[in-house]
């Protein structure tokens, strides 16, 4: 590589960074119409902040609410062992999550944006030892200047779909000083760890660990609302079709109309990705004549509900531990799929459909051992409900299958751990 064309790069990346921000912050504002919180805390994304006296802060970054669930199970490790933590989000849900998780056990702001002089900001005011990054938040100026500082870096649950591996590829100049700034690379599968080395990360620095998303923590969900609900589900049979993206609620609810009338007990639970998306679902709904109910309204779920909306925040693992089976979005629509595993961990059914760029090397070992389904139309989809209604023979195979991907796949917070603590040298 030529000398001296990394750091222009990098100068020009944020050059154009900056150039860009009045426009980031107009589309904030924009968004901030539909959810006001997006308009708290702005100075956060420029570096600011009180500063934190800690000399064992670990700075861990999770983008939005998936990657800060499977972030938890890591903090809590760590708060164990006697380290104070900062945990940084993108979004307000990623914030909310926190909140909700571990409260005041930890320090929660909006991570800095990728310019210099945020980041310069940041780390002078909390001068973390480490720097965990969950699933694959790269950005080039967030590992330079930690790096530089000595902060060591550690990504987990890392992984690499073909198609990013091949952008990366496109601006080495920038992937390649990001792979070189990296500590320590936990990849879920082996075919990730060789993508991450293909793009110019050290051999030495790869540990394939698998995902920490497979431990998961119930914590009591299952019975964290089964009183609230069990009137309106006794004698049902229960449809979770969560973190749906618009388009997706649409063909759910066009087949709902025909599965009632092969499964009139049927209840459907739909948990959309975005909550302040509710009222218009809601009102989707209703005109097309489904008895809905608004979980937020506080009433016990009535046996003639035919749509139970989970328009809030934190419960849906409850959801999943009473369904019969579940639908995860992102997947109908070119999103790239939402976690499979959290359903998984109560043996439950999963339907995705096509989109799973997100979740490739996982969802493809549910699919390899029969536990999951792929749907690509509301014909496909309705089928499949109603052979998993009709066949208690099919519900146990693939609910043992199930059970069977996600006990393969545990231990890999354990790896985890043990990868962050000798990394620190503690």
């Amino acid at each position: 590589m030529v000398a001296g064309i990394v750091p222009l790069i990098r100068h020009l990346y944020s050059l154009f960074f900056y150039l860009a921000l009045p426009f980031i912050f107009l589309r904030l504002f924009w968004r901030s119409l539909k959810e006001a919180s997006y308009r708290e805390n702005l100075l956060q994304r420029l570096g600011f902040g009180a500063p934190i006296d800690s000399d064992k802060l670990i700075w861990i970054h999770a983008v939005s609410a998936g990657e800060t669930i499977a972030a938890v199970p890591v903090a809590r490790r760590l708060l164990a062992k006697g380290y104070d933590l900062l945990l940084t989000n993108m979004t307000p849900t990623g914030r909310e999550r926190v909140s909700a998780l571990l409260g005041s056990d930890v320090e929660n702001r909006y991570a800095p944006y990728d310019t210099p002089g945020a980041l310069a900001r940041f780390l002078r005011r909390t001068k973390p030892v480490a720097l965990i990054i969950i699933d694959t938040e790269l950005w080039p100026n967030m590992l330079h200047y930690a790096s530089a500082r000595g902060v060591k870096t550690i990504l987990v649950n890392g992984r690499l779909s073909e198609k990013s591996a091949r952008g990366y590829g496109k601006i080495s100049s920038l992937s390649r000083p990001m792979m070189e700034a990296l500590f320590r690379v936990a990849a879920q599968s082996e075919t990730q760890g060789t993508r991450f080395v293909a793009l110019g990360l050290d051999p030495q620095r790869l540990l394939i660990t698998g995902s920490t998303k497979f431990d998961v923590e119930h914590e009591g969900y299952p019975n964290a609302v089964s009183d609230f609900l069990s009137p309106g589900l006794r004698n049902r049979f229960v449809l979770v079709a969560a973190s749906t993206h618009p388009g997706e609620e649409s063909l759910v609810l066009s087949v709902l109309d025909q599965l009632k009338i092969h499964i009139p007990e049927i209840l459907l639970v739909l948990a959309p990705r975005h909550p302040h998306r509710a009222d218009a679902i809601f009102k989707e709904c209703v005109q097309q004549n489904f008895t809905t109910q608004k979980h937020s309204d506080g009433n016990v779920c009535a046996e003639s509900t035919s749509i139970y909306l989970l328009d809030t925040m934190g419960e849906l693992m409850a959801f999943y531990g009473m369904a019969n089976v579940a639908f995860v979005g992102g997947s109908l629509v070119p999103v790239g799929g939402h976690n499979p595993m959290e359903p998984a961990s109560f043996g439950v059914p999963v339907l995705m459909g096509p989109y799973l760029r997100n979740v490739q090397d996982i969802a493809q070992q549910f699919i390899d051992e029969g536990a999951m389904k792929l749907v690509s139309s509301g014909d496909e989809f309705g089928n499949e409900i109603r052979l998993i209604y009709e066949s208690k023979s099919e519900m146990a195979i693939r609910t043992e299958a199930t059970k069977r991907v996600m006990e393969r796949n545990k231990g890999a917070l354990d790896r985890v751990e043990q990868m962050i603590v000798e990394a620190l040298g503690t």
